[in-house]
């Protein structure tokens, strides 16, 4: 197989390119909320974790029904994309968020010592329950627009 077919074949996997579509959409979404916030454009924006709404709900629900749409709902690879599906809702929105609070406390804690050495840790990292829900809504809507 040539390297233009494996490029096409991947370009033509619906539960790759949908995916990542729906990734793209949510990661396009926090730029604009961020810029409109801030009054002003941070493109680096597009490649960090956390915030509204959540790319890793949108990714892996649009898997899950890209899955659920060509294997069906009763087939094994569907339960495998629900499965993997919950795990990363659950990492998003509780162990990231508890993550989240510790880079939280750390920063206070170097504020209070006055460590000036020290860059603050990164705080966005998890999400709410909105952020969560958000991104699965969107991930769910951008898998059957794509898959009609």
């Amino acid at each position: 197989m040539t390297s233009s077919n494996t490029l096409l074949g991947i370009l033509n996997n619906k539960a790759i390119v949908i995916p990542l579509t729906a990734w793209f959409v949510t990661q396009s979404i926090k730029v604009i909320i961020a810029t409109k916030k801030e009054k002003k454009f941070d493109l680096s924006l597009f490649f960090i974790p956390g915030g509204f709404p959540s790319s890793h709900s949108a990714t892996v629900t649009a898997l899950c029904v890209v899955v659920g749409y060509l294997e069906g709902v009763s087939s094994l690879f569907f339960a495998i994309t629900v499965a993997f599906a919950a795990f990363v809702l659950y990492d998003a929105s509780v162990l990231r968020r508890a993550a989240q609070r510790q880079a939280q406390s750390l920063n206070d804690l170097i504020e209070f010592i006055n460590i000036k050495e020290m860059e603050p840790l990164r705080e966005v990292l998890g999400h709410s329950f909105l952020e969560v829900l958000a991104g699965a809504i969107i991930g769910i809507a951008t898998g059957f627009l794509m898959m009609l």
